[in-house]
């Protein structure tokens, strides 16, 4: 016997229902009937089946009308009501099943809906869940170090918690993601569930820099005219918290470049490899001087005959 239940039924609320109060009936009775909470799997799959149809605009619309023709689809089969004279829903469903429209059974069809798997099982077929995702900060040192954090997230069709351990790993970069199985929205009709997305937002360092997904980490080292000009040595932070001595040879230019092997962030996409420290030099030109200074810069001035423009 085909049920004379509607979808609104099933839910529990009116043809009028607003879509929040569509979503709000679906996750009371999904968190009472959802089988992995010990409910009711065949109750599940009924109201999954009258939330997948009236949540979206489209196919209630196509419902509604089916309404007005007088039967009752879903539920396993469809009710007709109609008078004398009319069509049957056998006649409308077969002329649809062969391609017809629903104007090969009842005349020219005013509604222009495609009527698609609503009828025909589809929307008894088993399905995944949607994918869930989450954005979480982390700390330039778990990005060097790797960390693990628990983290807690909504189901949205039930309004339950899920709390995954997340895995942060070591050279983790701003932007990348990691995927854990079964941990999104519950699957319809028997379906698997989603997944869960994470991506990790890496906060800046106040002296390290990175750039994109590389595993280089940059320091910028300023340094005087003078050193310069003259060379100089000059000690320099690492990420793990060591130094290094930088030895700048004389005539350095501002912009340039020393690279230190595997004293960067680890590769996070190749176990075991560590990227660069790449030591920027930066010219500080004073932007004041004494009178003493003035003098003895420009009697250095005077004597240069060099020509710097030689180029231009």
């Amino acid at each position: 016997m085909p049920s004379s239940k509607s979808f609104y039924d099933v839910l529990g609320v009116s043809k009028n229902a607003s879509d929040k109060d569509i979503k709000s009936a679906f996750r009371k009775l999904a968190q009472k009937y959802h089988p992995d909470r010990g409910g009711d799997e065949a109750k599940f799959k009924e109201i999954s089946e009258a939330y997948e149809t009236l949540s979206n605009p489209e196919k209630r619309k196509e419902y509604d009308m089916m309404l007005q023709f007088g039967g009752i689809p879903g539920q396993g089969g469809y009710a007709y009501s109609g008078g004398a004279g009319g069509p049957s829903m056998a006649d409308i469903f077969g002329s649809m099943f062969r391609g017809e429209g629903v104007s090969g059974a009842y005349g020219s069809d005013p509604t222009g809906f495609d009527f698609g798997d609503m009828f025909g099982g589809g929307a008894r077929r088993a399905r995944k869940g949607s994918d869930l995702k989450a954005v979480i900060d982390v700390t330039f040192d778990e990005a060097l170090h790797g960390a693990r954090r628990s983290v807690t997230h909504r189901i949205p069709s039930t309004g339950e918690s899920d709390t995954i351990e997340v895995t942060i790993p070591a050279g983790c970069y701003d932007g990348m993601k990691v995927r854990y199985k079964n941990h999104g929205e519950y699957g319809v009709n028997g379906g698997p569930r989603g997944n869960m997305l994470i991506e990790f937002h890496v906060a800046e360092h106040p002296v390290f820099k990175r750039r994109g997904k590389t595993a280089d980490v940059s320091v910028e080292v300023p340094i005087s005219m003078y050193e310069a000009a003259l060379g100089c040595s000059v000690d320099i932070p690492t990420p793990e918290g060591k130094k290094l001595r930088l030895k700048v040879p004389a005539g350095t230019q501002t912009g340039k470049s020393f690279r230190f092997k595997e004293m960067g962030m680890p590769d996070a996409k190749r176990r075991g490899h560590m990227g660069a420290l790449l030591a920027n030099v930066t010219v500080q030109i004073p932007t004041s001087l004494t009178d003493k200074e003035r003098t003895a810069l420009e009697k250095l001035r005077d004597s240069d005959e060099r020509d710097y423009r030689t180029k231009l």
